[in-house]
């Protein structure tokens, strides 16, 4: 049988720290979970699937056909679908990697976890601020556009995305502190049976 909680703690502060960071992951890859907890899993997923598939061949082909190297649109094009097409790939490849972690412990599989959770942190507090900086007006390319209400709007976005992060932890104690309850109440009436 399976878990999502991993059980074994590291020693030292480092160590503790990348174990929270494990088992935090493991509950939310896997573990009981609100709606509210899958709505702040699902929007930046999908955000991070939205960014990974547009801008970032949006980019190549503007930075390979107008801006760095000047190459024909057909060219750019190429590029673009080139680089799509890989991180397309590693959508696929990170989602079956992740789904195959479950319940699984070691150095590989921590590590795993850790980088996923280190995605989480780039994309609500970096890439959909980003997003956000964009729709209010704001740019980087062709020339930096950066005005008030796009900064504004995307540093609101970025509190809210690290207000997202303060909630999924409160939540991940309050499950598995529920779970622990509950299992130790099934042990403890297993034990006097």
């Amino acid at each position: 049988m399976t878990t999502p909680y991993l059980t074994s703690r590291r020693p030292g502060r480092f160590g503790q720290g990348v174990g929270l960071i494990d088992e935090f992951m493991s509950w939310l890859l896997f573990g009981r979970e609100t709606w509210v907890v899958a709505l702040l899993k699902g929007v930046p997923l999908f955000l991070f699937v939205y960014f990974l598939l547009t801008y970032i061949p949006n980019y190549v082909y503007y930075l390979s056909t107008q801006y760095i190297l000047k190459f024909s649109d057909d060219v750019g094009f190429l590029l673009a679908a080139v680089i799509g097409g890989g991180n397309f790939t590693l959508i696929i490849v990170l989602g079956l990697l992740a789904q195959y972690s479950r319940g699984r412990s070691g150095p590989g599989w921590t590590l795993l976890r850790v980088f996923l959770f280190l995605n989480l942190l780039l994309i609500l507090l970096l890439l959909i601020p980003l997003l956000a900086f964009n729709l209010a007006g704001g740019t980087f390319i062709p020339t930096p556009v950066i005005t008030l209400p796009a900064i504004a709007f995307g540093m609101l976005v970025a509190g809210i995305g690290a207000a997202a992060l303060v909630y999924l932890f409160f939540e991940f104690r309050r499950i598995t502190r529920q779970d622990a309850e509950a299992a130790a109440r099934a042990s403890a009436g297993y034990a006097a049976s």
